[in-house]
């Protein structure tokens, strides 16, 4: 929950900047997406949460026994998680495997531009050795139509734009059950383009012919039903391209580069906004299965008492409680979550407010921990 509390408030505070922002170019806007995904990468959090300590007691059979075990309920959470992130993965995977192969059957042009007869629009991939492919059909462009889609290719190298989205794609899977998280990567996307765009724009490109050749580009891609891997920064994709042309034909439009001291800006606004998200970390429940956590230990006990309704209808069974324990070893946020009897619940819950435990600790430090108790009550 803390996790989703924080990432919804990142994500927030990066739209807020973002809207700040549109006079501004969009170079600096993608690079308040990217600090936004950093940000959201350093208050990464296991999903869905590991599970909760169990507490097993009995009452009303003299002394009793208290153990600790893990609650099975929750595990279906991580199997639909971990199969949604898997399968956004492997989509990915899908992709960088069709790009590769791409790569490989394409022709050499020039240094890392290559010619593909499959290949549905100009694109690049690659974080060390960066690679243009270019549609076969881009060798019968004019010299000036094909200069600037190798410019607007070169630019998105530049900008190191295909290990940002990479970045963007592992933080969907990750977080794919995040509406928020999505939608950073899409402005990232959107952005980036953009800035691509605008760094033709730079060079004296015509607006109007150049947002002509991306309409015809994709015109011809859908004709030709040519390959777009998702894994590849294409550029042109249908999502974004009536924005794109908006943006190009828009007169008056800060096409400049984000300066040092902007990029510096947006770290040390990033930085600020993770203040409050480290005080919400710190402030955590943990829970069992988080590396490096020692659950806490029951130190002393108040046996549950039965109640003499209940004593004399003979009822027996169990209530169970969530709560928490806190760093002093004390119970917190005593809950019924499966109710017995009233008279036999609220026993449950005034002994076990009374209980004293050896705190649960994180890499040496107590924490609070979520733990679940099971009070059995039981009839001589």
């Amino acid at each position: 929950m803390n996790f989703l509390v924080g990432s919804t408030y990142i994500v927030g505070a990066a739209w807020i900047a973002a809207a700040l922002a549109r006079g501004a170019s969009a170079d600096l806007r993608s690079r308040i997406w990217r600090a936004a995904l950093a940000a959201l990468a350093l208050v990464w959090l296991p999903w869905p949460p590991p599970e909760a300590v169990r507490i097993s007691v009995s009452a009303g059979l003299g002394d009793a026994a208290g153990g600790f075990a893990r609650v099975p309920g929750s595990s279906w959470l991580v199997w639909v998680w971990a199969a949604g992130a898997a399968l956004l993965l492997a989509r990915w995977a899908v992709g960088l495997i069709r790009l590769a192969r791409l790569t490989r059957a394409a022709r050499p042009l020039e240094a890392n531009i290559r010619v593909s007869d499959a290949a549905a629009t100009p694109m690049t991939w690659g974080v060390l050795r960066p690679v243009i492919l270019l549609p076969a059909a881009a060798l019968a462009w004019p010299a000036e139509e094909r200069a600037r889609a190798l410019r607007h290719e070169r630019a998105h190298i530049e900008r190191r734009d295909w290990p940002w989205q990479l970045f963007a794609q592992l933080a969907t899977a990750a977080c794919w059950f995040h509406p928020l998280v999505w939608l950073a990567a899409y402005q990232l996307r959107r952005e980036s383009e953009l800035a691509a765009d605008d760094a033709v724009l730079r060079e004296g490109s015509d607006a109007s012919a150049y947002a002509a050749q991306l309409v015809d580009v994709a015109r011809a891609a859908r004709r030709l039903r040519g390959e777009t891997p998702l894994a590849a920064v294409a550029m042109v994709r249908p999502s974004t391209l009536e924005a794109r042309i908006a943006a190009i034909l828009s007169r008056g439009r800060n096409r400049g580069r984000a300066g040092v001291r902007a990029r510096l800006a947006v770290v040390l606004a990033a930085a600020l906004v993770l203040v409050p998200v480290s005080v919400l970390e710190a402030a955590k429940t943990h829970r069992v299965g988080e590396p490096g956590l020692t659950p806490p230990k029951l130190a002393s006990k108040t046996d549950p008492q039965y109640t003499e309704e209940a004593r004399a209808a003979k009822i027996q069974g169990t209530t169970v409680l969530s709560l928490v324990v806190n760093e002093k070893g004390l119970a917190e946020k005593v809950q019924v979550k499966k109710s017995l009897n009233k008279g036999l619940d609220a026993k449950a819950v005034l002994a076990v407010k009374q209980w004293h435990f050896e705190p649960g600790t994180l890499n040496g430090k107590p924490v609070r921990v979520a733990a679940v108790i099971e009070v059995n009550f039981r009839l001589l």
